[in-house]
């Protein structure tokens, strides 16, 4: 198991622009210990093209709003739920919201820092219940299932720590819309327990026409916010779960005219 800060482990996957349309395939592959969970909260921009980022013309300007909670269960066992908000400011019928759970199975361990897991999750359109503004858009979240392979390894030295993690989820999708393969890597280091460099890949293949194929390239860095001790000073008694930031952005290797996706998250064990 890898942790950002060596306490707050968390699965990254989850901290996507949304839940059902973009960049995560999946959740990680580890599961949390029984009675811990974290929440992350994430705020994200999407504009098109890259130009307007810097005042430049804007053809598409996407805010996203996400929750995301995963708790341990029992041992080997983590349930979760997330949802998510998309509002374009450019064209209301690009608009949409989910609503959903998943739950992840611990099926390996090697006792070394390698695990496998598997996940299945359910995500449900929550567009009427907002109000006027998404009564105007487009049917874009559908209802959809999915079932994920995941596998992870972890490593921690002198050096610091470091991990890997990569799955593969076939996502089955309602309402007429093709259903779709998505893929993920991910690697992150971390040379002290404050900070943690990532870099993740996220994949989709779809098995029919309305949906592109994409690539994302989505580096991050995370802030943990463990307290400070002078050498003096007495520390901490009891469990310290510190927050942590994630400032991140995104790319689509394959859709430049996407644009790009900035994102800020907090992430709060508890």
């Amino acid at each position: 198991m890898w942790c950002l800060g060596r306490l707050a482990c968390v699965s990254v996957f989850g901290v996507g622009f949304a839940l059902s349309t973009t960049d995560s395939a999946c959740a990680g592959a580890w599961t949390r210990a029984v009675g811990e969970g974290v929440s992350i909260v994430t705020t994200g921009r999407r504009v098109a093209p890259m130009g307007g980022v810097t005042g430049g013309p804007v053809s598409s300007d996407t805010s996203i709003s996400q929750i995301y909670l995963e708790y341990g269960l029992l041992d080997g066992l983590t349930i979760g739920a997330k949802s998510y908000i998309e509002l374009s400011t450019t064209d209301l019928t690009g608009s949409s919201a989910a609503l959903g759970g998943f739950v992840r199975k611990r099926v390996w361990q090697d006792g070394r820092g390698g695990v496998g897991s598997v996940q299945f999750g359910y995500a449900h359109p929550i567009d009427s219940l907002l109000g006027s503004t998404f009564s105007e858009a487009e049917p874009g979240a559908v209802p959809e299932a999915h079932l994920a392979a995941l596998y992870g390894r972890g490593w921690a030295d002198d050096w610091g720590s470091a991990f890997v993690s990569t799955g593969a989820a076939y996502h089955l999708r309602r309402e007429g819309t093709a259903d779709d393969l998505r893929f993920e890597l991910t690697t992150g280091y971390s040379p002290w327990r404050r900070f943690m460099g990532i870099v993740s890949l996220y994949g989709l293949a779809p098995l029919g026409k309305g949906i592109d194929a994409s690539l994302k390239i989505a580096p991050s860095i995370g802030y943990t916010m463990w307290p400070w001790v002078e050498r003096n000073e007495k520390k901490p008694s009891g469990p310290i779960k510190p927050n942590t930031i994630q400032l991140g952005v995104s790319y689509d290797l394959l859709n430049g005219n996407d644009g790009l996706g900035m994102s800020i998250s907090i992430w709060r064990p508890f």
